[in-house]
């Protein structure tokens, strides 16, 4: 889960952009390897650093809350195909529900559907 979460973050924000990130999350009592036991604390603080004015926005057409939400899905949706799950949702996702569920997977072997 973290190397995903981590891949994707990467990919999209850039290594200085992550390397703040997990710095602030540390902070806030969030270090990277806690992720997939506090998603709801990664996703509501995600938010609130990109929401910020401290530059780390994507491209002023695109809000804070849809760019967290995009990396949010395809995290989701790259945790789905590692551990074969189907992902089929459509419009926003409750990202806490799923990497719980995912977390499930992981831990107990149940693959389709989550």
């Amino acid at each position: 889960m973290l190397k995903i979460i981590n891949e994707t973050l990467k990919y999209a924000l850039g290594d200085a952009t992550v390397k703040i990130i997990y710095d602030y999350l540390k902070r806030k009592s969030c270090p990277i390897y806690e992720i997939p036991r506090k998603p709801e604390v990664f996703s509501s603080e995600l938010r609130m650093i990109l929401q910020s004015n401290s530059g780390l926005r994507f491209h002023s057409s695109l809000s804070a809350l849809g760019t967290v939400s995009i990396l949010e899905r395809t995290i989701v949706k790259r945790l789905c195909s590692k551990l074969g799950v189907e992902f089929n949702e459509e419009g926003p996702i409750v990202f806490e529900d799923w990497i719980k569920r995912l977390r499930e997977v992981y831990y107990h072997g149940k693959s389709g559907n989550c």
